[in-house]
């Protein structure tokens, strides 16, 4: 599967043109600007100038900056959330918990380089408490936190796994995220400007036999 490997101007009209938008496309560009000038550094003027859209298209759609920020993390988190949930619940006699476990990390991690707007906006929002973590973390990781949690209890009942907090599971696994969320400085690190494909894949199975099997031998 090809995957994009940089943020992407996705949908966003040229200033000498003026193509109608589908809501798609206004609310992809838009969690471009977001993630790139965060939320206070963005105004539905800004917007409207930046995507060449007139005032009466853009809020036939959406009446305030709230709105439309609610809307693209819904879109982003939305389609990722619903994703992982079901690959989490994917359990049958020949798939258990633990490997139900790997492939919804997968389905994050892959998650981040195919839409790096969402990381970049969730992690600008977990900085500081508010209405806008709490809306994400009620929405979406709330509800993909306690599936995981118990899961993580049963898979612990079994005795093979390590007795280990499920939140420094979390933010190991949120670290394998930062080679696209914090692409410039992977960017110094490697002396790469890209991230093929098979380095995306590799990158996630790498990271799981990490967190599962250690650095050992």
């Amino acid at each position: 599967m090809d995957l994009p490997v940089t943020p992407r101007r996705r949908g966003r009209p040229k200033k000498n043109e003026a193509p109608a938008l589908s809501i798609e496309q206004l609310l992809d560009a838009s969690a471009d600007i977001f993630a790139r000038d965060g939320y206070d550094g963005v105004s539905l003027r800004k917007l409207q100038d930046e995507l060449n859209v007139s005032y009466t298209f853009f809020h036939h759609h959406f009446s305030s900056k709230e709105l439309l920020w609610q809307a693209v993390v819904d879109r982003l988190c939305g389609e990722t959330t619903a994703r992982v949930l079901d690959v989490l619940q994917n359990i049958d006699e020949e798939h258990n918990e633990l490997d139900a476990l790997k492939e919804g990390i997968a389905v994050y991690i892959r998650s981040a380089f195919e839409h790096p707007a969402l990381h970049h906006i969730c992690q600008q929002e977990s900085r500081c408490e508010g209405p806008r973590l709490s809306y994400i973390y009620k929405h979406y990781y709330g509800p993909a936190w306690q599936l995981i949690s118990d899961m993580v209890k049963k898979v612990d009942t079994l005795n093979i796994i390590k007795d280990i907090p499920i939140e420094t599971l979390f933010f190991v696994v949120q670290s394998a995220t930062a080679p696209i969320v914090q692409l410039p400085f992977y960017q110094r690190l490697t002396g790469t400007n890209e991230l093929p494909p098979e380095f995306v894949e590799n990158h996630i199975q790498q990271t799981i036999d990490l967190l599962f099997h250690g650095w050992h031998k």
